[in-house]
């Protein structure tokens, strides 16, 4: 009998690890859209990227680079999957040891939407006003989890991220879907940035 008690609670531990190392969404965050909203005239398609080039591990280390970037081509939005080796990073110059600031707008509707990031390697996003996503260090195009956020209305919400990609392969991609619906790629038409 004592050996049957040890068999199910062994069970129920691997259950529990189980369940909390699942990719779950954690309560929603309020955004706050960009006031005032920009002005149709002054988008242009995608989001803006300066790069810099150099060595990092980590997105503390990332940060520092900020006074030796570069602007480069828009992204076109979240939508980078996992590149082969020896292609470059996105619009960067190099395939390894790439670090992007990026800044524009996504535009959400009304109501509360499930947002899945994946990086490689690290990645902090800030939309909205609110830190939303930190997956941070080296690792393969993963997620590390699904975030819930309320649009409170319909519009333009700002959204900065801060990127780095060390070696061989990166990705940078994100997944949408509104609260009980489908999983989609995001369209290019929900990013968008002003030219300085």
């Amino acid at each position: 009998m004592r050996k049957n008690w040890t068999i199910v609670r062994i069970a129920a531990v691997m259950v529990v690890i189980f369940l909390a190392t699942q990719a779950r969404p954690t309560g929603a965050v309020t955004l706050r859209p960009a006031e005032p909203q920009p002005a149709s005239a002054t988008l242009q398609p995608g989001l803006a990227v300066d790069y810099a080039y150099g060595e990092v591990r980590i997105l503390g280390e990332a940060e520092s680079w900020v006074t030796y970037t570069k602007p480069g081509l828009p992204l076109v939005g979240f939508v980078y999957g996992d590149t082969v080796l020896g292609e470059k990073t996105f619009t960067a110059e190099a395939s390894e040891f790439v670090i992007a600031f990026i800044k524009g707008f996504m535009k959400f509707e009304a109501g509360t939407h499930e947002l899945e990031f994946q990086s490689n390697d690290g990645l902090r996003v800030t939309l909205g006003g609110v830190q939303v996503y930190e997956h941070d260090g080296r690792h393969k195009c993963q997620t590390k989890g699904v975030v819930r956020v309320t649009a409170p209305k319909t519009g333009w919400y700002p959204v900065t991220a801060l990127y780095f990609n060390r070696k061989f392969t990166a990705c940078l991609d994100l997944s949408i879907r509104p609260a009980g619906g489908e999983w989609d790629f995001t369209s290019p038409e929900i990013y968008a940035h002003i030219t300085q």
